[in-house]
């Protein structure tokens, strides 16, 4: 108990937060357990070679709402913690990046057609598959307001009011998915639009668009109050967007060389491996989800060491249950998904083995945020993904999904281990 006193002490948490913390910790885990599931009924129903076509749509997507959001989400949880004191200024850090967001929407609904044909003809799907491109662009949009629903909620604390929504949006793509398996079961783009388009929209309608009535207008009575705040957003967020797109890209990209430099079937067996991988590390995104907004909101070297001590003391049972995670789905992922994707056990446990140590660092170095250093996430993770292509354009053509897992597995780990070099360096001092 007193273990457990100290570490919530070490986060500014009470007994009292625990109870809204954890449910959202429970619901990120089962929608991400919905994510897992989706992937691999996917990949059963659509071969090898249309999960891969299935998986560069969702690529898109993804990356498409990682870029758009520049890095404000985080941005915005760091600067509303900046401004606790003045409720002014937090609520025009809230409207301006809403703001900022909606207008990259608008410009990507009017591009997203040409894009799609463009991506279609680039990867040599067939243009049949323009449209499943054109939606994936639209799809990476709307989650442009996913994200910030979430990052709004935990900026005020509200971990209750994050739950319901967690689960309400994995509650819809289960009742989608069950009807795009009935009616479309081979159809990649119905897959897409069922599981992901489908279920954010609905989410953002009821959970966005309420907040968008009362913060957009601030946007026209106080329009130099809003262009200051988003500039200085803008100045912190253009590391947060360097690295978080530059880590996003690493297995988009990966993908994209993939289907270029060997087969969509290979991008398929690729991605089959990785949603196992991505299965692994859910528990892990919740709790980053959660300590977040506390770990920036530390205020001292004290507090940062204290915060470390903690996460020492977790190591032997966070890396004996990374082992068992480990064993359980490679079994798992051997008898579901069978003999098609029988190269993806590899990659599995290649990525998973280094993501277990990588995430766990992460936790750590987290803490460059607190210190206001985020440029030291930014470059790293550029370097990660230059090395990446530089080790995927040798490696996948003798190699293939095996060499694409390597390309993947190495840049992650020299990466954070030198970030957490860099955090207890920066932590050091006497008690």
């Amino acid at each position: 108990m007193k273990f457990v006193d100290a570490w919530l002490e070490s986060l500014s948490l009470s007994r009292t937060q625990v109870v809204p913390i954890a449910s959202v910790t429970v619901a990120t885990v089962t929608n991400n357990l919905v994510g897992f599931i989706v992937n691999v009924v996917a990949a059963t129903k659509l071969g090898a070679e249309g999960f891969g076509i299935f998986s560069l749509a969702y690529s898109v997507a993804t990356l498409t709402g990682t870029i758009g959001d520049f890095g404000l989400n985080l941005t915005m949880i760091r600067l509303f913690n900046k401004y606790q004191a003045k409720m002014g200024r937090q609520e025009l850090v809230l409207a301006s990046t809403l703001s900022f967001k909606s207008l990259l929407f608008f410009i990507l609904a009017i591009a997203c057609l040409p894009l799609g044909n463009l991506l279609a003809r680039g990867f040599d799907v067939g243009t049949e598959n323009s449209l499943l491109f054109a939606i994936a662009f639209i799809t990476g949009g709307i989650l442009f307001f996913w994200t910030y629903l979430q990052s709004f909620l935990q900026s005020h604390l509200s971990f209750r009011q994050l739950t319901g929504y967690i689960l309400a949006y994995a509650g819809l793509r289960v009742a989608c998915l069950i009807v795009a398996n009935y009616f479309f079961p081979e159809s990649s783009l119905i897959w897409l639009v069922a599981t992901y388009t489908i279920p954010v929209t609905i989410l953002i309608l009821f959970g966005v668009l309420p907040i968008a009535c009362k913060l957009i207008p601030i946007t026209f009575r106080q329009p130099r109050e809003i262009f200051s705040i988003l500039a200085e957003a803008l100045h912190y967020s253009k590391w947060v967007a360097l690295s978080t797109i530059a880590y996003a890209s690493l297995l988009n990209v990966l993908r994209f060389i993939l289907a270029v430099r060997a087969t969509k079937a290979d991008v398929g067996i690729f991605s089959a491996g990785i949603t196992f991988t991505m299965a692994f590390s859910m528990l892990n995104q919740a709790m980053r989800a959660v300590l977040f907004p506390q770990v920036t909101a530390l205020e001292d070297p004290r507090q940062m060491r204290g915060y470390l001590k903690r996460l020492r003391q977790l190591v032997p049972y966070y890396f004996a249950l990374a082992l068992l995670g480990i064993g359980t789905l490679g079994v798992f992922q051997w008898f579901v998904l069978g003999a098609e994707y029988r190269a993806a056990l590899p990659v599995f446990l290649i990525t998973a083995s280094v993501l277990s140590l990588t995430l766990f660092l992460g936790l750590a170095t987290m803490l460059v945020h607190t210190m206001m250093k985020p440029q030291i996430d930014a470059w790293v993770n550029v370097g990660r993904l230059g090395i990446m292509i530089i080790m995927a354009f040798f490696l996948i053509p003798p190699f293939q999904v095996l060499g694409a897992a390597i390309a993947y597995a190495v840049p992650l780990l020299i990466g954070e281990m030198w970030m957490f070099r860099y955090v207890l360096e920066n932590t050091k001092g006497s008690n």
